[in-house]
């Protein structure tokens, strides 16, 4: 079977429905073909911009991404390494997002709703009825 086919068989297996399915999908691809590596870090897409993803890469360092459908067009993968920084939310005042350097992905990073005191000192008073 090649990866294509398996990509393939993954897709019908689940409708086509791929979002939010890209560790499951990269873990049981590298299952079926160990010569694939994980790798996992952020896909730059067309008209979505920057998302946590996962993806396999092949020993010739070509990306073989079997839930690549799931978007419209991805422009670029960049892999994730001890240190860089990970979307960890939006600001839910200021809409801006929030980004922090993580260590480790093995446990999902913390998630943010503010970016800072004064974008949280705002939109507490304006929750409160404050002036």
């Amino acid at each position: 079977m090649t990866y294509a086919e398996w990509i393939t068989a993954y897709e019908r297996r689940h409708e086509g429905k791929l979002l939010g399915r890209c560790r499951e999908a990269a873990t049981e691809m590298a299952a079926a073909f160990p010569e694939l590596r994980i790798a996992r870090g952020h896909a730059t897409v067309l008209s979505w911009g920057i998302r946590g993803h996962w993806w396999l890469v092949a020993p010739n360092g070509a990306i073989v991404d079997p839930t690549k459908s799931q978007f419209p067009l991805v422009l670029d993968y960049e892999e994730w390494t001890p240190g860089d920084e990970v979307r960890v939310g939006k600001c839910m005042e200021c809409g801006e997002e929030i980004w922090a350097a993580l260590e480790s992905l093995d446990e999902p990073p913390p998630h943010k709703t503010v970016c800072d005191e004064n974008c949280e000192r705002s939109f507490t008073s304006a929750v409160m009825g404050e002036g």
